[in-house]
């Protein structure tokens, strides 16, 4: 079995909380995947680094990079400051602040950071933060769509011929139904499960191949 974990956005205790429910559930033999955007907006950033750093001392996980940790990598070597100011980084900044006493990161941390993966892909879905171009293999699409793309992936009349689990877009925005709703288009072949943790809703996991939801209340 495969656990999807959407956007966190500093919502540590909805990450704690969500993965309370999940763990009874998994085995050794399966593997946990974060989709990005673990950072920004709530107050917990760091205590959620933490969280993953952990947690890979104990379980299969594989962790992909979102566009939040892309600007944040950015942030610190002094490049599109007002981009991540914009998009919620003060929050990141003071949490590490306050449990660092400065905007210092731990080796691990940086480590972390560092060893983020575009995408994972198995024989049967792609696994990714903000989707891909139509009719361009994985390996050929561009870092910057795989972490910001938006309408040009969701929107397209396209049968991708793997399944594609993404977050990134926050599912009301693609289909109006309530926040905690996810996305499962069965004829686009495409699953959103950014559930809007950090504006009020759930954070999600989506279980495969039974695509069963857990979410974080």
């Amino acid at each position: 079995m495969f656990y999807i974990i959407g956007d966190i956005h500093g919502y540590y205790n909805k990450l704690s909380g969500l993965f309370e429910k999940i763990k009874k559930h998994i085995t050794d033999n399966d593997t946990i995947i974060f989709l990005g955007d673990y950072i920004d907006r709530g107050k917990h950033s760091f205590e959620v680094i933490e969280f993953l750093i952990d947690l890979q001392q104990s379980y299969n996980t594989v962790y992909l990079r979102g566009n939040h940790e892309s600007m944040f990598l950015d942030y610190l070597q002094g490049k599109e400051i007002p981009l991540y100011m914009y998009n919620g980084g003060q929050a990141t900044i003071d949490s590490y602040i306050q449990m660092m006493g400065s905007l210092r990161l731990p080796e691990d941390h940086k480590a972390f950071f560092n060893s983020l993966k575009l995408y994972y892909e198995t024989d049967d879905f792609i696994a990714i933060h903000a989707g891909m171009r139509p009719g361009i293999p994985v390996e050929l699409q561009s870092p910057y769509d795989m972490m910001w793309i938006r309408e040009d992936f969701y929107l397209k009349q396209y049968r991708w011929p793997k399944l594609v689990v993404f977050g990134h877009t926050t599912t009301v925005n693609i289909t109006g139904l309530p926040i905690s709703e996810i996305y499962d288009d069965i004829h686009k072949n495409i699953i959103g499960i950014d559930t809007g943790a950090a504006y009020g809703g759930p954070l999600t996991c989506l279980r495969l191949p039974d695509k069963k939801i857990f979410q974080s209340y």
